[in-house]
C-alpha cells in the first residue's frame, strides 16, 4: 500500500502571536510620558512611573504585551505626543 506524502503550507497567524509593544528614552517632558502612558494604557501612575524609569535607565521598556490589535490603539495614542514606540 503506497502512502503519498502530504505537504503542509504553514502560515503565520498573526492574530493569535503574542507581540511586545516598547517604549524608547527620548527627550520629553517627564509629567507628559506618565500622562500620556496613563491615558493611552489606563494604568495608575505607579505603573506608568515605573515603566517610564525603564526606559529612561535601560534605553526602553516594555509597556504592554498582547495581540497587535489590543496593542496598536495603545501605540497611536502613544505616538501622540511623538513618543518613540515599536511594536514587535
Amino acid at each position: 500500500m503506497d502512502y503519498k506524502e502530504k505537504e503542509e503550507v504553514i502560515t503565520k497567524d498573526t492574530t493569535t502571536d503574542i507581540c511586545r509593544l516598547i517604549l524608547y528614552n527620548s527627550n520629553h517632558v517627564w509629567e507628559d510620558v506618565i500622562e500620556q502612558l496613563k491615558k493611552a494604557t489606563g494604568y495608575d501612575i505607579i505603573h506608568c512611573e515605573q515603566i517610564a524609569v525603564i526606559a529612561h535607565t535601560k534605553g526602553q521598556a516594555i509597556v504592554k504585551s498582547g495581540k497587535f490589535e489590543e496593542l496598536n490603539p495603545i501605540n497611536i495614542v502613544l505616538k501622540e505626543i511623538n513618543l518613540i514606540t515599536e511594536i514587535k
